[in-house]
């Protein structure tokens, strides 16, 4: 049987590959009110407000925090938060200033900048990491599958959150790791928050999740097979980045250096104090406690280069996810001096 591949166009995706990250219900104060406002940035009194476009992931959590603890405050922003369905939102949100920052994976942005899409990074978001005996973004075989080692998966249908795209690519770098042909395992695209029930009911074989509902698979009797996809992607690079509009950023280097150093602050928080932020999570979403207290978390970062742009393409291309002419990593990674 030909492998064939669903292209995702010019859509960027946010940690809903996660990103485009996982659909996950957050029920937070500080998403409400000015969040659902127009967005214009500006300044007064020395504070720019700008709106920051966010999945509903837990990889957004870094910006909720850093409202929360005044660090955004403490670097003279006001930063307003609008919820997108999807990470295809954030492009067309993007350019016409309805928000000016957005989360993205970094392979998103190289499919987007192929296009002549001009919505490049200007930070590092997250990265992944291996964390024994679970992942944030894991591999996970239904229970009554009979898919208990990695060659089991030959020619069968997984669930991806979107074909042709970083999960895939990541899941078909990871199973020629292991000896297997990826070119005889499909894909089909499914919606993260699905995936628990099309597994548990055995409409599908295998799905790459993310955290939280890869956690929620185990505990409905889903098989871990591998929580660290990301194994066989020369250099490890980081999953996801912030990015804003070229002309944004070249018009607000003070707001943009600004918003780094409060995610920064942010990030040093989740990461040097991994209970603090599970009971942060208790308190400001909907994940059922049992998940929060085992769910993956990945590493937060502000720290990105064009290696990681450079890391994601040459694997992209090895596996034709990407075809074409290669992209200049500058257009797609793009700091501000200082940030």
């Amino acid at each position: 049987m030909k492998r064939t591949r669903s292209r995702a166009g010019v859509a960027l995706r946010t940690t809903q590959a996660m990103a485009g990250g996982a659909c996950v219900a957050l029920a937070l104060a500080a998403c409400g009110g000015g969040g659902d406002s127009a967005g214009a940035s500006g300044s007064s009194g020395g504070v720019t407000t700008i709106t920051v476009g966010l999945p509903a992931a837990i990889t957004a959590d870094a910006v909720l925090i850093a409202q929360q603890k005044g660090y955004f405050a403490q670097h003279h922003l006001k930063v307003e938060v609008k919820t997108l369905n999807g990470g295809a939102g954030a492009v067309p949100a993007l350019q016409s200033g309805a928000i000016q920052v957005a989360q993205s994976n970094v392979l998103s942005e190289i499919q987007g900048a192929a296009h002549g899409l001009a919505v490049p990074c200007f930070s590092g978001a997250f990265a992944l990491a291996d964390t024994p005996g679970k992942g944030f973004i894991p591999l996970v075989a239904a229970a009554k599958s009979g898919i208990t080692k990695p060659s089991d998966l030959v020619g069968k249908t997984l669930a991806v959150n979107a074909t042709g795209g970083v999960n895939e690519l990541m899941t078909d770098a990871w199973l020629d790791q292991q000896g297997v042909n990826y070119r005889d395992v499909h894909y089909m695209g499914m919606e993260f928050p699905n995936m628990p029930q099309a597994l548990s009911t055995g409409r599908i074989p295998a799905a790459v999740g993310v955290e939280p509902f890869g956690t929620q698979m185990v505990h409905q009797g889903a098989k871990l097979l591998t929580g660290y996809l990301e194994s066989n992607i020369p250099g490890h690079p980081i999953f996801s980045c912030w990015n804003a509009s070229s002309d944004w950023l070249s018009k607000n280097p003070s707001a943009v250096r600004n918003f780094v150093a409060a995610i920064s602050q942010a990030n040093d928080f989740i990461n040097s104090q991994p209970d603090q932020f599970r009971t942060w999570l208790e308190k400001n979403s909907k994940i059922a406690p049992d998940v929060i207290k085992e769910l993956a978390i990945p590493r937060f970062t502000s720290s990105m280069s064009e290696d990681d742009v450079t890391e994601w393409q040459q694997a992209a291309k090895k596996y034709g996810i990407l075809t074409g002419p290669e992209v200049d990593p500058g257009k797609v990674y793009q700091p501000v001096a200082g940030a």
